[in-house]
């Protein structure tokens, strides 16, 4: 059983340290991720869309054979797309909670320290990452928000949308799940960016 454990060190959260340098976020798993949920999206659209001229150009009831190969074919290619898809998200994953200082990988939601590789790979664990995701995704909205105090940004971070990002990912993961999970990772990937070309702006602890 975990236990809720306190922050391995206040002067983040409190603002007693000098700013330091953040680290630079790449853009790529957040462009990749996205492209493949469009193509995910087409791909489920085409299969579908051929399935249904293949019963509409039916002869005597039987369905157009090379357009209900062509539709398997196209749901085959988009379920590779899909778990492409899966796989480049919890590299993001990995990415954005590796940028985070070492002393601000922690939730209250979970007891201990939460390496990025852990925070990637648990949601590997079947049933499980139902949980996970609102652990990592409420996660990273309490870090920004205890970094703000240190690196000032305009706008708070979407804990809202966090949850909201969860609870469509359980009924409907694809398309909306994944498009809303994008636009929240893409919302703290933006307060991330932010805080890292302002540190030299931050003021310095009195």
């Amino acid at each position: 059983m975990n236990h809720v454990q306190g922050p391995p060190t206040p002067e983040p959260y409190r603002g007693h340290t000098k700013p330091s340098a953040l680290g630079v976020i790449s853009t790529a798993p957040r462009v990749t991720f996205i492209v493949l949920v469009v193509l995910s999206c087409l791909g489920f659209a085409t299969a579908v869309a051929l399935w249904a001229a293949s019963a509409v150009t039916a002869i005597h009831d039987r369905p157009n054979e090379t357009l209900l190969m062509a539709g398997s074919i196209a749901l085959m290619i988009t379920l590779f797309i899909y778990y492409a898809h899966v796989f480049v998200g919890l590299y993001w994953v990995y990415k954005v909670w590796e940028w985070l200082p070492r002393e601000q990988r922690y939730t209250r939601h979970w007891g201990g320290t939460i390496s990025p590789l852990r925070a990637a790979l648990f949601f590997l664990i079947p049933y499980f990452h139902y949980f996970w995701m609102f652990v990592i995704n409420c996660g990273l909205c309490d870090a920004i928000d205890r970094m703000r105090v240190t690196y000032p940004t305009r706008e708070p971070a979407p804990k809202g949308l966090a949850i909201a990002a969860g609870i469509s990912q359980l009924f409907v993961p694809l398309p909306v799940g994944s498009i809303m999970w994008a636009v929240f990772m893409t919302k703290i990937e933006k307060l991330c960016r932010e805080m890292s070309e302002n540190v030299t702006a931050a003021p310095e602890a009195p």
